[in-house]
């Protein structure tokens, strides 16, 4: 049986070994907490340039189809963008009137499934008074109202930088990025415009993905509320397209709130059938949706997903839970390519770009192909 013989100083070697990998996890955990910290202090900003660089993964198709039929680049940006803000503003208006006018119904029938339950009256009460203290706590008062005004201007100036954001990476997006890469060493360009194009491919893969397997769960709830003739279909349905973001289970847990809903409409047993269509569809989801459309582009193990959602619901809520799939692909693209375990991203010539001085790259840079 060999015996480990220490070191120079004493110390076995492989306990000089763990001892060198602890100090180094220690300091990269430290360096990932600060940098966690600075991105809180700083979320007004980072918050809108994440949402605006999925936003533009999202509406880029449409960009380059415009840019094809001859509409300038500014032009192009433009009109997307502008599209895309009246189709949602169309849809929120509308979902918000069907709210209004079905509210009062759901709010009666509500009352009537709650005397339903197996739960007894003063239990009921003491819940609903509960929820009405914690609601005066939160909104009453001078501070409630200037917390309310505090989140609406948070709320209305990332908006509008995020929209600023997007117009200018629609618009010159890949002049953004030469100017990104050439602040790194020359003999480092290269490998950070390819590891870009992996991380740009995952993300858009991912966006784009997902809204189409957040549209086939908003669809099917539709026509299942509608079936069961549950009111809130509108608002329901996109809440479960909201839902879908959150990988395997954001749409059924989030449809929990159609389950309700159906529940005091029709009683147990349509809440019952509803909650059955919700399985069948989340299993489509996990099983077909999941791997043909999103799985190609995040190749990430579902047990790395899992961790992934959950740790980024502890660190940063909902907001982490929805944003820790695509960053994390994204970051795996990144560091696979860099250590050359990745192939290299097709790439178009800039349309618009400098000169980006990448060694072995046409002039004018490069843009992930879409």
């Amino acid at each position: 049986m060999d015996v480990e013989t220490p070191g120079p100083s004493g110390v076995p070697e492989s306990l000089q070994t763990a001892a060198a990998w602890t100090w180094r996890v220690i300091l990269l955990g430290v360096g990932a907490w600060l940098l966690l910290r600075v991105v809180e202090r700083l979320s007004l900003v980072v918050l809108p340039i994440i949402a605006a660089v999925l936003l533009t993964a999202l509406a880029m198709p449409a960009v380059r189809l415009l840019r094809r039929i001859g509409v300038g680049a500014a032009g192009a940006a433009g009109i997307v963008l502008v599209v895309g803000l009246g189709t949602i503003g169309l849809v929120v208006w509308w979902i918000a009137n069907r709210a209004i006018a079905e509210s009062g119904e759901i709010a009666d029938e509500l009352g009537k499934a709650l005397d339903r339950l197996p739960v007894r009256s003063e239990t009921l009460a003491g819940w609903r008074n509960d929820a009405v203290d914690a609601l005066r706590r939160s909104s009453g008062g001078v501070g409630g109202v200037l917390n309310g005004l505090e989140v609406a201007s948070h709320v209305l100036a990332g908006t509008v930088l995020t929209l600023f954001i997007t117009f200018y990476l629609l618009y010159d997006g890949a002049r953004v990025w030469s100017w990104v890469v050439a602040m790194l060493p020359r003999g480092r360009r290269a490998t950070a415009h390819e590891a870009g194009a992996q991380a740009w491919q995952r993300l858009a893969g991912w966006v784009r993905g997902t809204v189409i397997i957040g549209v086939i769960h908003g669809v099917v709830v539709a026509v299942s509320l509608v079936v069961l003739d549950v009111p809130l279909v509108a608002p329901l349905s996109v809440l479960v397209f909201l839902g879908s973001f959150i990988p395997i289970v954001g749409a059924f847990i989030f449809g929990g709130a159609a389950v309700l809903v159906t529940f005091a409409a029709h009683g147990w047993v349509s809440a019952a059938v509803l909650v059955g269509i919700l399985t069948l569809d989340n299993q489509l989801e996990a099983h077909v949706l999941q791997p043909f459309l999103v799985g190609r582009y995040v190749r990430l193990h579902p047990l790395a997903v899992v961790i992934a959602v959950t740790v980024g619901e502890v660190l940063e809520g909902l907001v982490g839970a929805v944003l820790a799939v695509p960053l994390t692909a994204a970051a795996y693209a990144a560091f696979s390519y860099a250590r050359g375990t990745a192939p290299a991203v097709v790439l178009l010539p800039s349309e618009a770009g400098p000169p980006g001085e990448l060694p072995g790259r046409p002039t004018g840079g490069g843009v992930p192909l879409l």
